[in-house]
C-alpha cells in the first residue's frame, strides 16, 4: 500500500506543513512511509505559481498515483484534489482520508478574497496585478484567474456520484466538538454509494490558519488506524 499526501495550497500549506511532518513522523513511527510532494509550481518543485490550474494538480498527482492500493490523504484543497482525482475513471483508490476539505470551491475562494482585503487594509498595500492582467494577488502568490474560476466550481455534493474508493474518511479539527453539517451531509451520500464513511471531530487548534503549537498525536493515530 503506498501513502500519498497532499497539501493544502496559499499560506494554509505552509502553516499546515508543521502537522504534515508530524504526520510523516507517526507513519514513520509505524514503519510506514508516507508520500509528502510539492505539486509543479509550489514549494520545491519546479514552474511557477501563476501557472498552477486545479487540472494541473490533478495530473501532478496522476502522475505520482498511479496504479492501484493507493491510499489519500488530503488537507483542505488537497483534500479536495484528492476526492476529485478519486472521480475520474482511472483512479483506484483504496482509502480516501480527508482533512478539513474545501467542499464548496465559491465560499473557499471568498474567504481567501476576504482574507487579502484585510491584510491590504492593514498593510496600506494594493495588489500589483489585476484581472486585465489575467492573475490576482492572493496571499502573496500570483494567482492565475482560471485558478481562481476552476475552484469556484469545486463543489463535492456535485461529483458525489462518481467517487470511486472503497473507503472515506473526514477529519474535523475545531474548536468545537460539534461536527460541521456539510461533513456528516457528504458523508451520508457516499454512504448511499456503498462506500464505507466516518467523520471524526477533534477539537484542536486550526493548523492550517496559523503555525500550530498543540499536540496532533490522536488525530495522527486516528490517521494512521484508517490506514489499511
Amino acid at each position: 500500500m503506498r501513502y500519498i499526501y497532499c497539501h493544502p495550497l496559499f499560506d494554509e500549506r505552509k502553516c499546515a506543513h508543521r502537522f504534515s511532518y508530524q504526520l510523516f513522523k507517526a507513519f514513520e513511527r509505524n514503519n510506514l512511509h508516507l508520500e509528502r510532494f510539492d505539486y509543479d509550481g509550489t514549494g520545491e518543485a519546479d514552474g511557477a505559481f501563476c501557472n498552477v490550474t486545479v487540472d494541473s494538480l490533478k495530473i501532478d498527482l496522476q502522475k505520482l498515483a498511479a496504479g492501484n492500493r493507493i491510499c489519500l490523504i488530503g488537507t483542505r484543497l488537497g483534500a479536495t484534489i484528492a476526492f476529485e482525482f478519486c472521480c475520474q475513471k482511472e483512479s483506484c483508490v483504496n482509502t480516501l482520508i480527508m482533512i478539513e476539505p474545501v467542499v464548496n470551491g465559491c465560499a473557499y475562494v471568498d474567504y481567501l478574497f476576504r482574507k487579502q482585503h484585510l491584510k491590504d487594509m492593514m498593510t496600506g498595500n494594493e495588489s500589483i496585478f489585476s484581472h486585465e492582467d489575467g492573475f490576482l494577488n492572493l496571499e502573496g502568490y500570483k494567482t492565475n484567474n482560471i485558478f481562481i474560476e476552476q475552484i469556484r466550481q469545486l463543489d463535492l455534493f456535485k461529483t458525489k456520484n462518481q467517487i470511486k474508493a472503497d473507503n472515506a474518511f473526514v477529519v474535523q479539527i475545531s474548536a468545537s466538538e460539534k461536527i460541521c453539517p456539510e461533513y456528516n451531509l457528504l458523508a451520508e451520500h457516499l454512504r448511499k454509494n456503498t462506500i464505507y464513511t466516518c467523520v471524526e471531530t477533534f477539537n484542536l487548534p486550526v493548523f492550517w490558519e496559523r503555525i500550530p503549537d498543540g499536540d496532533y498525536t490522536a488525530a495522527c493515530e486516528k490517521i494512521l488506524e484508517w490506514c489499511p
